[in-house]
């Protein structure tokens, strides 16, 4: 059976909830309707139900008007499973999800046999065989869900109607909601069905509708309609969009608001590649000016530099770091108050990225992330474990943790340079007299006996 909305419009007042919505669901498919809270996803199911009447346009169910058909008509091909549902009597499990089959007998018929059987696989289906007699009130508002999920199985529909299924659903039980409308849809069923979670509407619809102030802004696939640009249009919300390599559906990750600024305590520079810069460059963006490089215009650590205002040295990806980009990023360094050593992968394509601390004509404080680790992280033959060893004889500080990081460097620049620094691992009240800028090398040196 098909769904075809034509020109809907529907309001409660002189203003539009539902403002010409044309729309078709096609048998077994899942059209999943997402949109901001407000957008109308509940009112437009409410009107393809049945439930509220268009002021304008209409719903048909196989070319036949949904006006035109009878109560009875209706309950046999076509179940809701609404958002919040209240049940005023203290039946047990069974009894509510037995409701379902209420269309298909008359009124004063006894269960038989089909009735038994549909019961039985509906609450198979939603797993809540195991409280079938249990009173319905002693159940949580996620148990109760997939109860009138069952219920709406128990009907046996050729159309499916679900508004916010997975609400108040613990993330198995959402996989498992979602899990059984897309095998409905596969037996025959049209499923249409307004989630807020885009991820799941990403993973198990065949197509999505993005509703935004009453009105449609996209319907298509997955991949063609949930963009950046359409989600900030219809949620005022920045987004990233990838895709999962296991299930090849697209994800929606949300960009968390940048942090707020103060006062600079100086400039660091990151050096980092993978991802692995992300978390510090979060963790030092409030209180420092940040620069990130050589790294490339498709690495995760370029769009978060991007997103946090930070200056980003970059080079075309796939490719070793080229002689422009690795001057550049020298001349980057040497303006730099510190350069921060990420837990970064290292190959012959970004080994440049070391090199050039030891090319430096001045000494920076230089902070190596979790230098032990560095011969898991090595594919260039031991080379750049080297470097990192030299790094370290050189004065640079082994750091283990990021929020040691964050607390070391910002001891260190806290003072006009006349304040102190701890050493790696010790509490931040307990430090070593600094007398310049770029004490932190010194003090490690005196202490370790290093060159």
């Amino acid at each position: 059976m098909e769904i075809r909305v034509d020109r809907l419009r529907f309001s409660y007042n002189a203003s539009p909830i539902i403002d010409g919505i044309d729309m078709t669901v096609r048998k077994g498919e899942v059209l999943a309707i997402v949109g901001a809270n407000g957008s109308g996803k509940t009112t437009l199911l409410k009107n393809v139900s049945g439930t509220l009447t268009p002021k304008t346009g209409a719903v048909y169910l196989d070319m036949r008007r949904l006006a035109d058909l009878s109560p009875a008509e209706l309950a046999c091909c076509l179940t809701v499973v609404e958002q919040e549902r209240e049940v005023g009597f203290d039946f047990t499990v069974r009894e509510i999800v037995a409701l379902g089959r209420i269309p298909h007998r008359s009124r004063f018929a006894r269960e038989n046999e089909i009735d038994r059987r549909s019961i039985s696989m509906a609450m198979e289906l939603a797993d809540i065989t195991p409280f079938a007699e249990r009173s319905i009130r002693t159940l949580s508002g996620g148990e109760k869900q997939r109860v009138f999920l069952a219920v709406a199985l128990a009907q046996d529909p050729r159309v499916l109607l679900l508004d916010e299924p997975t609400t108040h659903l613990d993330i198995t039980h959402q996989i498992q909601i979602m899990e059984i409308v897309r095998r409905q849809a596969a037996a025959g069923l049209a499923v249409l069905i307004a989630v807020h979670d885009l991820n799941l509407a990403a993973q198990y619809a065949d197509r999505v509708a993005i509703l935004h102030q009453g009105r449609l802004v996209a319907v298509g696939r997955p991949e063609q309609v949930l963009t950046t640009a359409s989600i900030k249009k219809a949620f005022s919300t920045d987004v990233i969009v990838g895709r999962n390599p296991l299930t090849n559906s697209i994800y929606i990750s949300p960009i968390p608001q940048k942090p707020i600024k103060q006062a600079a305590l100086g400039k660091l520079h990151i050096v980092c590649g993978g991802g692995s810069g992300v978390p510090v460059l979060h963790a030092l963006s409030a209180r420092f000016s940040l620069s990130v490089g050589v790294v490339s215009l498709l690495d995760s650590d370029f769009q978060a530099a991007r997103h946090l205002g930070a200056r980003i040295v970059m080079d075309a990806p796939f490719a070793p770091i080229s002689a422009e980009a690795h001057e550049e990023n020298l001349e980057v360094m040497r303006a730099s108050d510190g350069v921060v050593v990420c837990a970064t992968p290292f190959g012959p394509g970004n080994l440049r990225n070391l090199t050039a601390l030891l090319q430096l004509e001045k000494r920076i404080d230089v902070y190596i992330l979790d230098p032990e680790g560095i011969e898991t992280r090595d594919y260039t033959g031991g080379e750049a474990t080297g470097l990192i060893h030299r790094l370290l004889r050189s004065g640079a500080v082994a750091v283990n943790t990021i929020d040691e990081l964050s607390r070391l460097i910002t001891a260190g620049k806290t003072a006009d340079h006349i304040s102190s620094v701890p050493r790696p691992g010790e509490r931040t009240d307990s430090v070593a007299p600094r007398a310049g800028p770029h004490l932190a090398t010194a003090w490690l040196r005196s202490k370790t006996g290093g060159p």
